[in-house]
């Protein structure tokens, strides 16, 4: 079977192209956007024209541009920015621009984040308005990891018991969605749904919402996972599969 881009292994940061040796920027009018392997392509009534991901810095489409899916997931995966603009760019039209004008809260993100002790700060308030009966005050990170990982476990049995679905563990294969049952399936992809309609709204917000979170984890997107997290609806993200209660 043929790999999905879902299946396909995402490149760290470490493993993408530097900045300074990619091309600045491409402007593309008036073709279709697709993808070949890790390539996209240009296509227009002149023929195919191949294009490396992975040495663009930001692709600028211009009048006309048709973009699929699939250039726009390896786009993605490569670290290129995307930007919908005029003729020749003078206009910019969109390229995930926030809804607000100021930068109010991505600065008082930025400032809670990069002071380590106001960082755990955030994230023991953050479990108190998860778990009103606890109190983090004296736990540290890998405490409330636990504590977290007990409650799910915890709300799995009781869930399944309640529904009589047939429930054995959280499995979680990132490579093959398709290696875990149908309730795992299930978790996982309503996990998924629900990080992306709340990506959506942080950067509306004007926050950041791929690296600046509370310092409950060391991956990317701690600002989503931590908001999803709320209310026990979405737990553990990072360190328990992307998992939902269902």
């Amino acid at each position: 079977m043929a790999a999905t881009p879902e299946s396909r292994p995402v490149s760290s940061p470490r493993e993408l192209t530097r900045i300074s040796d990619r091309v600045s920027f491409l402007y593309l009018e008036r073709c279709t956007i697709h993808r070949e392997d890790n390539a996209i392509t240009a296509t227009d009534e002149s023929g195919v024209r191949y294009i490396p991901s992975a040495t663009l810095g930001v692709l600028l489409l211009g009048p006309g541009t048709r973009v699929t899916h699939q250039a726009m997931s390896v786009l993605g995966e490569c670290g290129a920015g995307v930007v919908w603009v005029g003729e020749h760019g003078v206009r910019y039209y969109a390229g995930g621009r926030a809804l607000t004008r100021s930068a109010g809260l991505m600065e008082a993100q930025a400032t809670a984040w990069a002071n380590r002790r106001h960082r755990l700060d955030v994230a023991r308030e953050m479990y108190r308005l998860r778990f009103p009966e606890a109190d983090p005050a004296g736990l540290t990170r890998r405490g409330m990891l636990g504590g977290e990982g007990d409650r799910l476990r915890a709300v799995y049995r009781a869930e399944a018991a309640r529904t009589g679905v047939r429930w054995v563990r959280r499995e979680y294969d990132r490579g093959d969605f398709a290696a875990g049952d149908a309730p795992n399936q299930a978790v996982t992809a309503a996990a998924q749904c629900m990080y992306g309609i709340a990506h959506s709204v942080v950067v509306a917000l004007g926050c950041n919402g791929d690296g600046t979170g509370d310092g409950d984890g060391d991956g990317d997107r701690d600002t989503v996972r931590l908001l999803t997290d709320r209310d026990g609806t979405v737990a553990g993200g990072r360190n328990y599969g992307g998992e939902v209660v269902w």
